[in-house]
Formats: C-alpha cells, structure tokens, sequence
C-alpha cells in the first residue's frame, strides 16, 4: 500500500514536537517510503522476481550541542515516539560536539517536472517480467557466443518527507524503472572481460533495443584480442570509467567536510585552473531525468545546480549544513543520510560533464595508436588526497589507424587525476546517462599505459 506524502510529512513533524516536548533543543525527522519491483537475471535465465515495500525513519536531535539519534522501520506514532525517546537517551550521554551550530531554515523549494509518473506505481510484475525476458532473448541472439551473466529489470516509486525544529518542512515523490544486462563472450582463449549497459528512466520508456545494442558492439570489439604497448598514448575514457575514477579522487577533494579537515588537494584553488580549459564538470541536483534528483537533500536544503569546474576553473565545493556552518559558508544541498546509523555525510547529486562538439566516431578516426577504456578496475585504491591512481581498463580496446581492433588484457593506466585533467584535448559531443552521471567520452593525452608482455 502507497503511503502518502501527507501521512509521511504529519509523522515527521509529530517527531519534531515529541521530541521538543522531551527536551531536545533541535530535532529533525526524515522519512523515506520505497515500493520496488525487480526481476533478476544470472546465466541468461530469470533467476527471481521480488517486490520490496518498506518505509524508513530517521530522527536526529540534539540537547545543547550532544546529538542523539535512532532509526525505526515502523510507521507508527507508538514506534517513532519510542525512537526519540532512543535518540534521547544516547544524547544525554555522548560528548559535545563544539562545531555544531544549527538546523537548516526554511527556503523555497524548486518545482521540478517529470518526477512522478503513475504508470510505474501501478505497474503489474509480469511486466517486468516480460521485459526482462526480452532483454534475454535479444542480449542472447545480438552476438554469437554472448551470455548473459547478471542483469534485470525494475520499477520502483517512493515517497520522502523531512521537518525539523526550526520549521523546515517539505514532502516529494518520484518513480523510475532500469534494464541492465551484463554480458561476457567466448573466445578462443577463454572469456572476454565483463561489459555493462543499463538504461534509467523516470518513466517506463527503458530502452531495451539500445542497451542490447551496446553491449553488442562491446563485446564484438573485445572478442578480437589485440596487443597494447607501454608507453605514454591518448585514452578515451567512457562514462563507467571516469565516474569511477573522479569518485574517488577528484570528488574526494571537491567534499566541503575534506577541505574543512584539510585533507583536499585543491582546497585552497578556488579560482584557479586545475584543469583544461574544455572541462566543466556541475553538481546538477535538479537534473530532471536523472534518478537522484529531488526538491531537497536529506536536511530539508533544496537541491541546486553547483559548478565545481567552469572551463577549467575550479569554481566551488560542495557542503551539507554541518560544515558549512563550521566555515560560515552555505550547504549547497549536498546531505545524504545514512537511515540506520543516523549519519549525514556530503554526497554529490548528478554529476554532468559539459559536451564537446564531435561525435566519438569522428574522434576515433583520428587517433593513430590510442585505447578506449569502456571500464576501470582498482579506482577504490586510489588515494583519495593526492588524486594518484593506477587502475586496469577492463575491458579496454586498442585503437589503431583510426578504428577500434580488439581488445587488450590487462592493460594497466596510471597518474595522476588533476594532470590527467588538465591533458583533456577533447570532450565527445554525444552525453551517456549514468545512475548519477551524465556526459560523453573524455579524450586525454599523453596518459601513462603499460601492457602487459
């Protein structure tokens, strides 16, 4: 059963006054309701379907400047009065916390189109079944010798609603569906590397064709197996492959709570260039396709559009209320919430990398020795303070002459973030939708590649 903003929204501020009345000098309450169905794939078969119906309650309060927190799955007055009196009891007893200032206040919030679509709340099951199954048929006859391995199909349609003690208020809904199909191919010598496509939707419009198409082509470059060479080339960086890299170095060094901590690179470069003059990279929060965006964060602040590189430029951070109180600046809506540990944490919303003007095709056919990384392995170890990384493109395909001709196993990239940015000669002109992402290849020059011998 749906539950309503209202109801979501009225239990939010029932927690706000329960909590005042037992001696919280602030008090916030985020409620979260969420119906997802989803169908898996493993070794081209569905191996299950599942419907998942929950709603979610964090309370967060603070007595002078000691915070308290609990999270109940209850949607109840009895549960959620017991989670502040929780919240309550662990506050009295934890120590101070001297840069805690405030609560957010109420601001207006920005009216956003497309979010919410029926069709996805009364979806039948058999619906994501069916679409599952064609995803099978087709991924399964694209290319000879291609299996699917993973993959699925969802709709899913959730409910948020947040109020505090300072009177910050507001309720939203929004709804989406995905296809994913992960696929490997037979080859000679073994298997190809795991290729990855998916498409997210607010509506049910996925686009099965597409995303078959695409894995397809992947796996029918990397069959082919080809040679790479150690040395310094231009890379071509697929979406996957730089949202994987950035997430854990340049966005690292963009978080306001890192630059606060001064364990950012780039926090005093406000100003400055830190890349080439062709890269924008905006925090968009109001990204109007995209399946993370939503009026406000998880602080009742209103989303917002941030430009963090402008031309090369770095521009801004992005902070949640708690540390940009601590550096008297403003949150530019960037607080997501950990329900069950009662953490909030700076998280980025949509990140968009501005387009070029020519199409991959176009870029391509101008490379004499280059690679095209679809993926990375090993970003997770890069360091996160200096923006130094070494990752293995996987898969990662060699261009020579202008064309693609196969793929190269084990092809090692590594340097560092801020010179692979400013070594950005082009920006492909077609953007790729992410989860969170959206924008087109990266081109690169003079990236350090080894192969393997």
């Amino acid at each position: 059963m749906m539950v309503s903003e209202k109801e979501l929204l009225e239990l939010c501020k029932y927690i706000v006054t329960v909590g005042k009345d037992s001696g919280a000098t602030a008090v916030e309450a985020l409620a979260q309701f969420e119906n997802q169905i989803e169908s898996d794939i493993e070794l081209s078969q569905i191996s299950s379907v599942n419907q998942r119906i929950g709603t979610g309650i964090a309370v967060r309060l603070y007595i002078g400047k000691k915070m308290g927190s609990a999270f109940t799955n209850i949607a109840t007055k009895e549960s959620v009065k017991d989670s502040v009196d929780l919240a309550i009891a662990a506050a009295k007893v934890t120590t101070e916390d001297n840069d805690w200032i405030d609560l957010p206040y109420p601001q207006e919030y920005p009216k956003i189109d497309g979010l919410w679509h029926e069709e996805v709340v009364n979806v039948n099951p058999s619906e994501i079944v069916s679409s599952t199954g064609e995803l099978i048929t087709k991924g399964s006859q694209s290319e000879p010798g291609l299996i699917i391995v993973a993959g699925g199909a969802a709709a899913f349609s959730g409910v948020t609603a947040y109020a505090n003690s300072n009177d910050a208020a507001y309720s939203t809904k929004g709804t989406g569906s995905f296809i994913a199909e992960v696929a490997i191919a037979q080859t000679e010598t073994g298997t190809t590397p795991m290729v990855i496509s998916y498409d997210i939707q607010r509506n049910l419009n996925v686009d099965i064709d597409g995303t078959v198409k695409k894995v397809a082509e992947q796996i029918r470059r990397i069959k082919t197996s080809a040679k790479g060479k150690t040395g310094k080339y231009k890379i071509i960086l697929h979406p996957q492959a730089y949202s994987q890299l950035f997430t854990y170095t340049l966005m690292q060094g963009a978080r306001g709570d890192n630059v606060a901590r001064g364990k950012s690179m780039i926090a005093d470069k406000i100003g400055d260039a830190i890349a080439s003059e062709i890269f924008t990279l905006v925090d968009d929060g109001l990204f109007p396709t995209s399946p993370v965006t939503s009026i406000a964060d998880d602080e009742g602040v209103p989303r917002q559009r941030t430009p963090i590189i402008e031309g090369g430029v770095l521009r801004s951070f992005l902070w949640d209320t708690y540390w940009a109180n601590k550096m008297d600046l403003k949150s530019t809506g960037n607080a997501k919430r950990n329900m069950r540990q009662g953490l909030v944490e700076i998280s980025p919303t949509t990140l968009v990398v501005e387009p070029g003007t020519r199409d991959i095709e176009d870029i391509i056919s101008g490379i004499d020795h280059g690679y095209y990384i679809q993926s990375v392995q090993g970003a997770h170890s890069s360091n996160p303070e200096s923006g130094d990384f070494s990752v293995v493109g996987n898969p990662a395909i060699l261009i020579e002459n202008g064309k693609m001709v196969g793929g190269v196993a084990g092809l090692m990239v590594s340097g560092n973030i801020f010179d692979l940015l400013k070594n950005v000669v082009e920006i492909a002109k077609t953007p790729i939708p992410l989860f969170s992402w959206n924008g087109p290849e990266i081109v690169a020059k003079d990236i350090d590649v080894i192969a393997k011998e």
